[in-house]
């Protein structure tokens, strides 16, 4: 009996990633192809596992990663369907106006943190050059550093007005492992609430908390595109999972990782927390103070002090009223979602970074609900 001639990794991994590519470039049918060549040279690979005597191919984890990316090509597929030359353009399957919304890649994060954009991330990306090395060929013009865009002027005001929100909606599952711990996946789905863009990965066990997670780009997966730490909580009773902890977001492609800090640490809520991006302050505020697991709302500020007749280090500040990123709960029956909102304009990779962090957050707090 022969054996099944599986497909070069290296030819495979041109092949899911040419999908994708195809999705931004419109040509929907030739994505379409290759989404449905990678998700069949998956699928062999799949079965040559269980067959395998290695036990890196035969592994739990490694089944795993394949069933999720022949499930992310054919979900693509179906977002593609109405777009081909044989489907109806601008109807679902439901009969239904939709828009088409490519899968995130690497390639529009290059194009942010690319100094002559002029996003928030590629000020970041300058300012982060000052002081680390990157592996990145090439040397931003520092000469640009002092035509940056002035602090007084607001964040939101140089956003493109033209440019609608940006809508994901958020869903979580939950997966045992054989090691015992319960994995935690959850998903963003872009504004049909169909398709997934990216999703968030961690374990916990119930005598544990949760400290580190990765955010996938689906077309991506799975390599993350931000790395998050945790600070511990030094008292475990059944409110750790409320209170607040400094977040470390690593996206891979800045130097630098993004660090915020709550005002009052190991509190309940979660913020104000507060972090620098692109020489500006940011903070985030409780979205609903009668929900905690709300996505939360974040401001810009330029200042903030101590409140006076604290004790127990809260603060103040001058954050502007415009809400860059806020969230809302979703009801269908008795299973309650929630969808957060990101300002027209804001570059793929800060809103990633914005959206991995809320992402983890809500995780922390899920476990607590189990």
């Amino acid at each position: 009996m022969g054996t099944m001639e599986l497909m070069p990794a290296d030819h495979l991994e041109l092949l899911r990633s040419s999908a994708f590519e195809s999705e931004h470039a419109q040509l929907y049918d030739t994505s379409f192809s290759q989404h449905e060549a990678a998700a069949m040279a998956l699928e062999e690979e799949m079965e040559n596992s269980l067959a395998s005597i290695s036990p890196d191919e035969n592994s739990e984890e490694n089944r795993r990663v394949i069933k999720a990316q022949v499930q992310i090509h054919r979900e693509r597929q179906k977002a593609l369907r109405p777009h081909l030359e044989s489907g109806s353009g601008v109807e679902d399957g439901e009969g239904r106006e939709c828009v088409f919304v490519p899968a995130p890649n690497h390639w529009g994060a290059n194009g942010d943190l690319d100094d002559e954009s002029g996003t928030l991330s590629s000020i970041q990306y300058l300012l982060t050059w000052q002081n680390n090395y990157s592996p990145l060929s090439y040397t931003p013009n520092f000469d640009e550093l002092d035509e940056l865009p002035s602090s007084d002027i607001p964040y939101h005001s140089m956003l493109d007005p033209s440019q609608s929100p940006t809508t994901y909606h958020l869903h979580r599952t939950r997966e045992w492992t054989t090691s015992g711990c319960r994995k935690y996946i959850y998903s963003a789905r872009e504004y049909s609430d169909k398709y997934s863009l990216y999703t968030l990965e961690t374990s916990h066990r119930a005598d544990n908390q949760v400290t580190a997670a990765e955010f996938y780009r689906v077309a991506e997966f799975p390599t993350p595109c931000v790395s998050i730490l945790l600070s511990g909580i030094s008292k475990l009773d059944d409110q750790a999972a409320y209170k607040s902890r400094c977040i470390i977001l690593k996206f891979h492609g800045l130097a630098t990782p993004l660090k915020e800090y709550p005002d009052r640490q190991q509190k309940v809520p979660w913020s104000p927390r507060r972090f620098m991006y692109g020489g500006r302050r940011f903070v985030w505020k409780p979205g609903d103070p009668h929900d905690d697991v709300m996505p939360e709302t974040l401001y810009e500020y330029t200042r903030d002090w101590a409140k006076p007749g604290s004790r127990t280090g809260k603060r103040l500040d001058d954050a502007t009223p415009t809400k860059l990123v806020w969230g809302e709960k979703k009801r269908k029956g008795k299973v309650e979602s929630y969808t957060i909102h990101f300002a027209g304009g804001i570059d793929q990779v800060f809103r990633e970074i914005l959206l991995a962090s809320q992402m983890v957050r809500q995780v922390c707090m899920f476990t607590a609900m189990e």
